[in-house]
């Protein structure tokens, strides 16, 4: 079994997967608990994998945290993946490839397996970040921008009168009738418009035919909202590790 791990800001989700067995994956909110606790938790029962593949971009205290757990429990060293000058047909556009997060890069990759065309790879997250590739497989550029929560967390922050109130992770109607779903309608205004823009701003750059493909914890909402032209592909990030651990 190869074990893929990925990291962001809030939650830690794997995929495993093995010929002739069926995936094994799950996921949990990692931030503010114990991670070795957790992953005793969550890991103890998995099979033996033959390869653990990891991108992350929670930091050095989680990665080490991470690599102790998974050596001692099975002797294993973690392959990390980090963002590079070029590679899987993507060339980036940064002069220090390595400052990029790993995620971004391991997102455009699986992009570049999906298809030969122009596309942007929207990942919607904590913060959403949006890279632009070329039909070439050339990184035009990116934006990265607060996600829906971060949005509504400055509001409720740095505001006398907005009083903190959760929200699900359905698209939420377009014009709220109380202070909660008024929040809830201007982030999710704010973020798909953003979005929006930078798509458009992407058509000038690199042409019309441009393949949008959408993935994060806030990605099924927000495609919901933006429509037919973004592909939701949930498991992008995994689907890029595929691609790096196949070479």
């Amino acid at each position: 079994m190869i074990l893929y791990v990925d990291i962001g800001n809030t939650r830690l989700k794997w995929l495993g997967e093995a010929a002739g067995r069926v995936p094994v994956r799950g996921a949990f909110v990692h931030r503010d608990g114990d991670l070795a606790v957790l992953l005793q938790q969550a890991w103890s029962d998995l099979p033996l994998p033959a390869r653990v593949l990891v991108v992350s971009v929670a930091g050095e205290g989680m990665a080490s945290t991470l690599t102790q757990w998974v050596q001692r429990q099975w002797g294993l060293a973690i392959e990390f993946v980090h963002s590079r000058a070029s590679g899987f047909g993507v060339v980036n556009a940064y002069a220090e490839p390595t400052r990029m997060g790993a995620d971004r890069w391991v997102a455009m990759v699986a992009a570049r397996g999906l298809t030969q065309g122009a596309c942007c790879v929207i990942d919607c997250g904590t913060a959403v970040t949006v890279d632009v590739l070329s039909a070439q497989g050339r990184h035009a550029g990116g934006v990265i921008f607060p996600g829906l929560q971060l949005m509504r967390l400055a509001l409720y922050r740095d505001t006398q009168r907005i009083p903190a109130e959760p929200v699900g992770a359905a698209p939420v109607a377009p014009l709220g009738h109380d202070t909660a779903s008024c929040v809830a309608a201007g982030v999710q205004h704010a973020v798909a418009g953003g979005i929006g823009r930078v798509v458009e701003s992407a058509r000038v750059r690199v042409g019309a035919s441009l393949d949008c493909f959408i993935t994060g914890g806030d990605g099924p909402a927000l495609a919901a909202v933006l429509g037919g032209d973004y592909q939701l592909h949930p498991d992008l990030l995994f689907e890029g590790l595929r691609r790096i651990a196949a070479g």
